[in-house]
């Protein structure tokens, strides 16, 4: 595990455990509050991230925040038992649905405990904390349920899964309600976006991301420079169009 600091209030834990994948947890710490956005992959590997919180809580209160509902971001729960965990109404569903199979199909990357654990308050559109400046409003986009959060005292924009290079996941033929989520961010004029599983985000990669679920839509041709990227747009091909290729 990586440590970086993405602005003065807010650090990054980035892991490298899973094969091809950088997966960041977030720890934003504010007036209030301490914020930790996703909890990754278990006990064991979130402790880290606890050991710091227990040194800065002193009296402020932890919101644990699920981005969406897949493994690499939700495993990592139970270990904060009596704390508030907040997600979209959706979110819980479809970990309370998934859970197990979840844990069947990667339970090589389960660090420790993953006991299962969901989100303890959930909301429909948004919930800002007024004193922090921190809104969390509903994205769908990279997944039905997914959510993003924005820190307004710094323009920092936590994305989730719903941006990454060098190609996005689409798991929902939806692909209009995907590309008014990337639009809606442009709205919030972020000065930094950062994702899951990239740090790095620009104005640029946003608008990329848009043109290229357009050209999704319509099965438009796409080049690609690596066969990691063919692989990935087959596999969004066949999510939008219902596709066997």
């Amino acid at each position: 595990m990586e440590i970086k600091q993405i602005s003065g209030k807010s650090t990054a834990y980035v892991y490298d455990d899973i094969e091809n994948y950088l997966t960041s947890v977030f720890l934003i710490e504010k007036k209030s509050k301490i914020y930790l956005i996703d909890t990754f992959c278990g006990s064991n590997s979130i402790k880290p991230i606890i050991n710091e919180i227990n040194k800065i809580s002193q009296h402020k209160e932890v919101i644990v925040i699920n981005t969406h509902f897949h493994w690499d971001h939700v495993w990592g729960n139970c270990s904060f038992k009596g704390r508030n965990i907040i997600s979209h109404e959706m979110c819980r569903k479809l970990l309370d649905k998934f859970w197990e199979e979840q844990i069947n199909k990667n339970s090589e990357y389960i660090f420790g405990e993953a006991e299962k654990h969901l989100p303890n308050i959930t909301f429909k559109e948004k919930i800002i904390f007024e004193d922090d400046g921190i809104e969390l409003f509903y994205s769908p986009g990279h997944t039905i349920d997914s959510i993003s959060i924005f820190d307004h005292e710094e323009k920092i924009l936590y994305v989730g899964d719903n941006l990454e290079k060098p190609i996005i996941y689409v798991e929902s033929d939806d692909v209009d309600t995907y590309i008014n989520t990337l639009k809606n961010y442009l709205s919030y004029n972020p000065k930094k976006i950062v994702a899951s599983h990239t740090l790095e985000i620009t104005k640029e990669d946003l608008l990329n991301t848009i043109k290229y679920l357009k050209s999704l839509q319509v099965n438009e041709e796409v080049k690609f420079e690596s066969e990691y990227e063919r692989k990935i747009h087959k596999e969004n091909l066949k999510i939008v169009h219902k596709m066997c290729i």
